[in-house]
């Protein structure tokens, strides 16, 4: 699955919707590369209507020692069933480093088409979304804090909406693990046997998908690396480029020959004599 969130930038909407505000301070200068955005955890301890604490991190799960900047696009996405195995993700689990990452929508890539599309996808009453993720942080070589964090991400096959949002080519439709109002709280604090029950599939009908404008449309990420037909460069430039019906193939003319037939068969490598002996010649004599 190729996803981009857009994540919630607005203090307002962040207080409303998840009853947390965003840090005076971020927790860590960005560095060249980074796609910062605000994710909630359980914090030190639960408070009375208060879902946890907010941090600013890293899209893209670092490990404990990383260096902060380097590169983690591998490591956005981890899928729920290789979460306790997985190597890049295992501890965190283990050790009930859950998030909530609240978005304003998602965009995914739709081939239904025959090309691609880029849609967005958000909450039917417009309030923003929930995803679960799982968050780590470390120390570099520099002394300080790191922040980082990845979405989980289910099997979509057959949902009605994300089981459009797959490459032709991929073995399987995925999807964010959404999590309903009502399910953030026992994510966060829950134990791990009840977190791991609450990863299943939004509901399609709370969801709206609609393409973007063309303007609103980017080539997906690393799309160089990963060489396809469907590549927007090509799309993009077909539309563009005016058809013009292909020239009608003149009809060619054959001169007629006013000579007579040539010799067949054996008769090319005959000789002088020997066509004048021939018996249709003396017939005709």
């Amino acid at each position: 699955m190729r996803s981009n969130y857009e994540p919630v930038t607005d203090a307002a909407r962040l207080l409303a919707a998840f009853g947390v505000t965003l840090p005076v301070e971020p927790d860590a200068e960005a560095a060249p590369g980074d796609e910062r955005a605000a994710f909630i955890v359980a914090g030190a301890g639960p408070q009375a209507g208060l879902l946890g604490e907010v941090r600013v991190g890293q899209l893209g799960l670092l490990p404990a020692l990383a260096q902060p900047g380097a590169h983690a696009a591998q490591a956005r996405e981890c899928r729920v069933d290789t979460m306790k195995s997985n190597p890049t993700f295992r501890e965190n689990w283990w050790a009930g480093r859950r998030c909530v990452v609240p978005v304003e929508r998602l965009t995914a890539w739709s081939y239904a088409s025959g090309r691609p599309e880029a849609w967005a996808i958000q909450h039917v009453d417009g309030e923003p979304l929930a995803l679960a993720g799982l968050w780590n942080e470390g120390m570099g070589a520099d002394g300080k804090k790191h922040l980082s964090f990845c979405v989980l991400t289910l099997d979509a096959t057959g949902h009605a909406v994300y089981g459009r949002m797959s490459h032709p080519l991929a073995l399987e439709a995925r999807m964010p693990a959404i999590l309903p109002a009502d399910l953030r709280w026992p994510w966060l604090h829950g134990s791990l046997a009840d977190a791991q029950r609450l990863l299943v599939p939004f509901a399609a009908d709370a969801l709206h998908a609609a393409p973007l404008e063309p303007a609103d449309t980017a080539a997906p990420r690393r799309w160089s690396a990963e060489p396809d037909l469907f590549a927007e460069e090509w799309w993009r430039s077909a539309l563009e480029t005016p058809h013009r019906k292909p020239a009608r193939p003149r009809a060619v003319t054959r001169a007629r020959s006013t000579d007579a037939p040539g010799p067949v068969t054996s008769d090319l490598f005959a000789s002088a004599g020997d066509v004048h002996d021939t018996p249709a010649r003396t017939a005709t004599s």
